[in-house]
């Protein structure tokens, strides 16, 4: 049975949950043992938000979304799984079957109103998210949140432990459930016939710059902050960018992350940041996807200020950027809590997930938002493909005491407007 939560005060509320399982028991002790790259994720979480039309949705049922999961979960039980520790600490899933929190609510709004917004970080008043813990045995690796707009349309919002797999799995396992909801058969690899930890192709392990060791947190698996964190979003076009920002190469990730790099060193004066981290797609990624953390993690440094450095210059560092993955990999023991989002100033390039692909009723998303959450304090920015082929929505967390500074640095330069 559902049971309704406490009503919020906005325009979402009416929240009832119930638990969705796969349709067939997994076999007794089955279990999956994270990677150290795996574990270092465990304190942060993603949180992604597919918006359809109502012409779309409408006719879409509770058990029309939830009936597809039972399938999908078949194919990947350790996303319903629940974490355990070994006698050394050391996490593991456990695959016992028990099962997603699936949450109904509605939106007073339509989908057009809520779309008139332009900052898509409201969108994250869409999941409904808990973190792992304290009672690790009873603690979702999943929810998923269905709201019903005024209009009919319909969100689909997911909060994934980050533990399990990194965007582009989370993007898989939505991708599968839209080609079960249409009637196709569907297949996921198994983690354990793909190459789950990352090779080292060097003899020896460099220190990663890119994860930081944090206090114990014990069982419940939030990342700490000394800031309050705040989030904002725009759109923008790749032609503008280019056009607006001429620099050597054509990749306009590197080319906005050296944008906003220089923003944020500004905007923080002495204490601006010298060292960044990348997470992008793993160029060597293995297809068909699996569910695993196969993204690629690299550091920057430099020793130049890179508030007064030239776009060019700054862009030219950051397609020097290390991968980490192998040394993150080795570092990570059996009990240590790390962070690695905002352990530095951290870009992550999002825009070559295929969010899009999950159609329902043979139509693409209105809108597709993803965010990170457990931000540590130098901030991250997480850069998105849009409904165009040509757009990207960009989306940048930071302490709020230095949020309205970055953004007038960014109207400065003319990356944003001043609507923004």
């Amino acid at each position: 049975m559902g049971r309704v939560q406490e009503e919020g005060s906005g325009p979402v509320h009416g929240f009832r949950l119930s638990t969705v399982s796969a349709s067939q028991p997994s076999e007794t002790d089955t279990t999956h043992e994270p990677t150290g790259l795996d574990l270092a994720m465990k304190l942060h979480y993603l949180k992604a938000v597919y918006i359809y039309s109502a012409e779309t949705a409408r006719d879409l049922t509770v058990m029309h979304v939830k009936t597809p999961l039972f399938s999908v979960f078949d194919q990947i039980p350790c996303i319903i799984g629940r974490f355990r520790r070994h006698d050394s600490g050391r996490p593991y899933i456990k695959c016992n079957d028990c099962g997603t929190r699936f949450v109904e609510s509605h939106c007073d709004l339509t989908v057009e109103e809520w779309l008139h917004v332009p900052d898509r970080s409201v969108d994250e008043a869409l999941v409904y998210h808990q973190p792992v813990g304290p009672e690790l045995a009873f603690s979702p690796l999943l929810y998923i949140q269905m709201t019903r707009f005024s209009c009919g349309g319909l969100a689909l919002g997911l909060s994934w432990a980050h533990a399990m797999g990194d965007p582009f799995s989370l993007s898989h396992f939505f991708n599968l459930w839209a080609q079960a909801f249409a009637g196709e058969k569907i297949y996921s690899p198994k983690t354990s016939d793909t190459e789950r930890v990352c090779q080292n192709p060097n003899s020896t392990v460099k220190k990663p710059n890119s994860i930081k060791r944090v206090d114990p947190v014990g069982d419940l698996w939030v990342a700490p902050n000394n800031s309050k964190m705040t989030t904002f979003s725009f759109n923008l076009t790749v032609n503008d960018l280019k056009s607006h920002f001429p620099a050597n190469g054509d990749d306009e990730f590197k080319i906005l992350a050296g944008i906003i790099w220089k923003c944020v060193a500004t905007a923080r004066g002495e204490s601006a940041p010298v060292t960044i981290t990348v997470i992008r797609l793993d160029p060597k990624e293995l297809k068909p996807r699996a569910v695993r953390n196969g993204q690629m993690i690299s550091s920057v440094h430099v020793d130049f200020s890179v508030a007064e450095a030239s776009l060019e210059e700054i862009v030219k560092a950051i397609g020097e950027a290390r991968d980490e993955r192998f040394g993150i990999d080795d570092i990570v023991d059996d009990v240590s809590d790390f962070i690695v989002y905002g352990a530095n100033l951290t870009f992550v390039d999002m825009s070559e997930v295929d969010f899009y692909e999950a159609k329902v009723m043979g139509k693409s998303p209105e809108s597709v938002y993803c965010n990170v959450q457990g931000i540590g304090d130098d901030g991250a920015v997480v850069v998105l493909p849009g409904v165009v082929e040509e757009e990207r929505v960009v989306t940048v967390t930071l302490p709020e005491d230095e949020i309205e500074k970055v953004k007038w640095e960014m109207k400065k330069c003319g990356l944003i407007t001043p609507l923004v």
